[in-house]
């Protein structure tokens, strides 16, 4: 089902953001889940997850570069499809870390042991560079991280 968002910006920051009605969160929220697929003007697809502010506001956070490859800004409308995300790792696994792991058995071990946001968020490492060659080496070093029993991806980027 689509419907029309407007992309908001909160005030004082650089976050973009889709503000969900309460049959949204209530549609979305089954079972306790916050994880989300979403659709944006029927190109772009992000994984994302259900936030809340202190006063209840319920909402997706946008990144930047999103609006920038929609080629949109703050205050545009955006006809967005969201369903709740039943993919394996609610994020797209990065082929270059897919291969890492396939060639590192002790790695792939330990990233298969670890919590799905930890998961998600080495993910998110290797997705964050551009070129292919750069996610193979951001995916080499979380492998060998990984392997020293540093497992949480804030600290895996720390020299």
């Amino acid at each position: 089902m689509q419907k029309i968002y407007k992309i908001q910006k909160f005030e004082g920051a650089s976050m973009h953001y889709i503000e969900l009605g309460e049959q949204d969160v209530k549609r979305l929220s089954k079972a306790g889940n916050k994880r989300v697929l979403c659709i944006l003007n029927g190109k772009l697809r992000i994984h994302a997850a259900i936030q809340k502010t202190r006063d209840g506001l319920h909402y997706l956070m946008i990144g930047s570069k999103h609006l920038k490859t929609l080629g949109i800004k703050a205050n545009a409308s955006v006809k967005a499809s969201i369903t709740i995300d039943t993919t394996e790792f609610q994020f797209d696994l990065p082929e270059e870390l897919t291969e890492v792991l396939a060639t590192d058995d002790a790695a792939n071990q330990i990233f298969t042991g670890l919590t799905d946001g930890n998961k998600r968020g080495l993910m998110a490492l290797v997705q964050m560079v551009k070129s292919s060659d750069k996610k193979i080496e951001r995916s080499l070093l979380i492998a060998e991280k990984l392997k020293l029993g540093i497992t949480s991806p804030q600290e895996i980027m720390k020299k």
